[in-house]
C-alpha cells in the first residue's frame, strides 16, 4: 500500500511545508506493540502536528502519564527538544509517546551525518503481525504510542507513525517540485 505525495511550487516565492503521511495502525494489547528497526536513531519528544483526523490533539500527546504500579522499566518522557539515541533493538510502545526520530538539525548543517533508515517494522505480538513501513523523500520518522490514553477509544491499543518533516520544513523554491511517499508492506499483502 502505497501513499505518494507531490507538491509543485508555481508560484514566485519559495514555499516552506511542515507535513506527515501518518498512518494508525492497531493493536491487540497494550503491551504488545513495538517497533523495530530504529536501534542507534536519534530521538526527542514532540508533539504531532495539528489535523482534523488526529485522534490524540497535540496537547493530549504531550500530558504526562502516571506509569501506575507495576511499571518496571518506565521512563517518564523528556521534555521536548532534548535529544537522546534509541540503545535498544526494539522500542516497546506500552507507554505514553510522542516523538521525532530525525538527525538533529544542527547535524543536518554538517557536511555529513548520519540519517535514519528508509524503513522499519511494526510489531503486534498479540496478532504476530508486523508491517515494513518504507519512507521516501522525508527526513523524520513520527512516532506516537497513546499509552492509558488509548482507553477512551476501546478495548484495542494503537499507534501512530510515518514519514514526516517537522523539525526542519522543506522548502520547495518556484518552478520546483517535491515528491515524498511511504509504503506499507506486509509478505500477505499481493499486489496485482
Amino acid at each position: 500500500m502505497a501513499t505518494a505525495l507531490i507538491v509543485k511550487n508555481k508560484g514566485r516565492k519559495n514555499v516552506t511545508l511542515t507535513n506527515a503521511i501518518l498512518s494508525h495502525f492497531r493493536f491487540k494489547r497494550r503491551n504488545g506493540a513495538a517497533i523495530q528497526g530504529l536501534r542507534g536513531c536519534s530521538y526527542c519528544s514532540h508533539p504531532p502536528l495539528s489535523s482534523r483526523f488526529e485522534i490524540l490533539s497535540p496537547a493530549e500527546a504531550m500530558k504526562t502519564e502516571d506509569p501506575g504500579l507495576f511499571a518496571f522499566g518506565y521512563e517518564p518522557e523528556k521534555k521536548p527538544g532534548l535529544w537522546t539515541s534509541q540503545d535498544m533493538p526494539f522500542t516497546i510502545l506500552n507507554n505514553k509517546l510522542s516523538g521525532v526520530y530525525a538527525a538533529p538539525p544542527k547535524e543536518r548543517l554538517k557536511a555529513f551525518y548520519n540519517t535514519l533508515p528508509s524503513k522499519y517494522e511494526t510489531l503486534d505480538q498479540g496478532r504476530e503481525l508486523f508491517f515494513r513501513v518504507i519512507r521516501m523523500g522525508f527526513e523524520d520518522i513520527y512516532l506516537s504510542s497513546p499509552g492509558s490514553f488509548s482507553e477512551k477509544y476501546g478495548k484495542e491499543y494503537f499507534i501512530c507513525t510515518g514519514p514526516a518533516s517537522m523539525l526542519v520544513p522543506l522548502v520547495v523554491k518556484p518552478d520546483e517540485d517535491w515528491r515524498g511517499a511511504q509504503v506499507i508492506e506486509h509478505d500477505n499483502f499481493l499486489i496485482q
